[in-house]
């Protein structure tokens, strides 16, 4: 089986826009449109190469009766953006909400489309030689931009913090992996290492506190890696680990002595969730326009209206109305200007019922298939994924984040990202 590599300047502009993805909405989505555009460039190629053998033998007929992993890996991603999306348009449909609103859907179906004729069809454009490498150095250089522009501007990024911040995770949680990668020079990794570590600082300094879960992610499959390759053993740690270890600990020391402004922000991020909730408690009007004050209110609501009309929920349109009405009744600015629930799946009830609902648990399902169906073959795919996954939910909880274009086409871009690196690593062993 012949491979290609990506056209060269195709795959430079594709790596620069990805490295600068967190800088602008436009250049993040110009990364998904060039992985669009190049899914479609292997069917148009594939289309022609099967025209030209019709009625003769073509080493790819073979392929058809076994498809490789993440071949199977790749239809099942597709089939899930199908199913959510055409569960989602039912309800939106019924209620005759305004078809911009569904753009993420349509993101996530064109994205795997690309997916599928990327490492499915022939000719088979792989990330072969330095351009597997040079894609990890893309995600860092992301990994650093992001640190960058939340150093910055803080909470003003190009987008709503909290998308824009699970859309660096996306990108950290996609390189933590190659981290790991032994067949890679330790060179490398060390860098990415501390790309990893600039892109959690990047979520930490935007102050979205929905996005901390990475935090936990990271500190939990650390843990885990050190423990399977016993690096947590004191016998195996040799003295640069030990001089590591020690420059971290006087370095958090010396933070907390020295209590940076952008330190005590943060640490005045989390005081402000204690307060807010017990405002919440005694004063709930002015509790409602505050950041967890609305959400809790909201929630609240939510959970009232869906008792109501769990089955077909209310409509998009419809449910806005419906905030808009519950700030008037508590007079509470903060929720008058909202137009969703800042609750991924309570918003998705709401305005479409258990369809809703029953939509996102079908992209999120397809998404743990992915882990299952790879976690064997392509491990490191599997993991970056899999943390995707977990930011996707967690994030969830706190934001509606699929309303922002951003957002779509960021996970859309990761997913098959992840999709098409593995498809590489797979055509590296077999030659």
């Amino acid at each position: 089986m012949s491979h290609r590599p990506f056209p060269a300047l195709a795959f430079a502009f594709f790596s620069l826009c990805l490295a600068a993805a967190p800088t602008s909405t436009k250049i993040g989505g110009l990364a998904w449109v060039l992985l669009c555009l190049m899914g479609l460039w292997a069917f148009v190629k594939s289309y022609s190469s099967k025209a030209l053998k019709v009625g003769t033998h073509s080493p790819y007929n073979s392929l058809a009766s076994s498809p490789s992993a993440i071949e199977e890996a790749a239809r099942v991603w597709l089939l899930a953006c199908l199913a959510a999306a055409a569960i989602r348009f039912l309800p939106h449909a019924f209620w005759q909400d305004n078809w911009d609103r569904r753009h993420a859907e349509a993101r996530l179906i064109l994205g795997a489309l690309a997916t599928v004729a990327l490492v499915k069809w022939p000719p088979f454009y792989r990330l072969l030689g330095a351009q597997k490498v040079i894609l990890s150095y893309a995600l860092a250089l992301a990994c650093f931009v992001g640190f960058g522009v939340a150093a910055l501007y803080g909470r003003e990024t190009p987008v709503h913090a909290i998308a824009w911040a699970v859309c660096l995770s996306f990108m950290v949680c996609l390189l933590a992996p190659k981290v790991l990668d032994s067949s890679v020079p330790s060179a490398h990794r060390k860098f990415w290492v501390l790309a990893v570590l600039m892109g959690s600082m990047g979520v930490v300094l935007s102050q979205s506190r929905g996005v901390y879960g990475l935090l936990i992610w990271i500190a939990m499959t650390t843990f885990i890696a050190a423990s399977n390759r016993t690096l947590l053993k004191v016998s195996a740690l040799r003295l640069r680990t030990w001089l590591l270890l020690s420059f971290i600990f006087a370095a958090f020391n010396y933070l907390l002595y020295t209590q940076p402004a952008w330190l005590t922000s943060i640490f005045q991020r989390f005081l402000e969730i204690w307060t807010e909730v017990s405002l919440a408690q005694s004063n709930p009007s002015e509790a409602a326009n505050t950041s967890v004050g609305s959400r809790l209110f909201l929630w609240s609501k939510a959970l009232d209206a869906i008792e109501v009309q769990p089955w077909f929920g209310y409509g998009k349109e419809n449910s806005i109305a419906m905030i808009k009405q519950w700030g008037l009744e508590i007079n509470s600015e903060q929720v008058q200007k909202l137009g969703h629930l800042h609750h991924e799946f309570l918003d998705a009830w709401v305005s479409h019922g258990l369809m809703g609902i029953l939509s996102l648990l079908v992209l999120a399902t397809g998404m743990g298939l992915l882990v299952r169906k790879l976690w064997v073959p392509h491990p490191r795919a599997a993991q970056g994924i899999l943390g995707i996954l977990f930011m996707h939910l967690t994030a969830g909880l706190s934001n509606t984040n699929m309303v922002h274009n951003y957002y779509g086409a960021m996970l859309s871009l990761s997913v098959a990202l992840a999709l098409v690196m593995a498809a590489s690593e797979e055509a590296a062993a077999k030659r």
